[in-house]
């Protein structure tokens, strides 16, 4: 992707699209296009890795893997972030995959980045740990909503019709 296309797809992005226009352009900088392909690996669970995602166009899917599974757990659409949290825990292995579902590309942040804009005082820290913060706190609350589901559903004794469902898993 050429560099005035990952600008202007970078600036729409809700990540950045409330800053000014300097500390905007000056974030951009710190981004890496990578793009990817339908069945492309942008991260695999286990690996270690300091990079930040910020999907652009395409789609992804957020994988966790059991054995020989995949169990969807999220569809990432343009603007959502991901790999937050092997970013900031250098001791953490990716926990999912992160698999293209369409072809796209995703800007990269790597963390030695994120280190030099924070020595900066860059304002677009606050909104990449705003953003995160958020993101976090959202897939918490569905992750608490999926099991209090599941404790219900085991109680009314449909568990496992609630399984396949909430999982896409079919018979």
């Amino acid at each position: 992707m050429e560099q005035s296309l990952l600008s202007a797809h970078l600036a729409a992005a809700p990540l950045l699209s409330t800053l000014s226009p300097d500390a905007r352009a000056s974030a951009i900088q710190r981004f890496v296009a990578r793009p990817f392909t339908k069945g492309q690996s942008l991260l695999r669970a286990g690996d270690q890795g300091r990079e930040l995602g910020l999907l652009l166009t395409g789609s992804a899917l957020i994988q966790a893997r059991r054995d020989d599974r995949a169990f969807t757990v999220e569809v990432l659409e343009p603007g959502q972030l991901f790999g937050e949290l092997a970013f900031f825990d250098p001791a953490s292995a990716r926990t999912a995959d992160v698999i293209g579902s369409a072809d796209g590309v995703a800007a990269m942040l790597s963390y030695g980045a994120y280190e030099a804009m924070l020595a900066e005082g860059d304002p677009a820290v606050e909104h990449i740990e705003k953003a995160v913060l958020e993101l976090v706190g959202n897939r918490i609350q569905a992750t608490s909503a999926r099991m209090a589901e599941l404790l219900q559903a085991n109680q009314r004794g449909d568990l496992f019709s609630t399984i396949r469902r909430l999982f896409g898993l079919r018979g």
